[in-house]
C-alpha cells in the first residue's frame, strides 16, 4: 500500500469518525429542544395549579369566615 494510498484511508477514517461524532451532536441539541420544552410545559402547569390552589384557599378561608361570623 503506498503512501498515497494510506494517506486516502486515513482522510475517510477520518471522515467517518467526525461524521459520527457530528450526527451525536445533532441528535443531542434536537434533545435540548425537546427537554426545554418540556421544561417549560411542566413550568406552566405548575404555575396553573399554584393558581387554582390559592384561589381554593381563598373560597375556603372566605367560607370559614362567614361561618364563624354568621353561622
Amino acid at each position: 500500500m503506498g503512501g498515497n494510498a494510506l494517506l486516502l484511508v486515513g482522510v475517510a477514517a477520518l471522515a467517518i469518525y467526525t461524521g459520527v461524532h457530528w450526527e451525536r451532536a445533532r441528535r443531542a441539541v434536537r434533545d435540548l429542544e425537546l427537554g426545554r420544552r418540556r421544561v417549560n410545559g411542566l413550568k406552566q402547569a405548575v404555575t396553573r395549579e399554584r393558581g387554582h390552589v390559592a384561589i381554593i384557599t381563598v373560597v375556603v378561608v372566605l367560607a370559614l369566615y362567614v361561618v364563624t361570623r354568621y353561622g
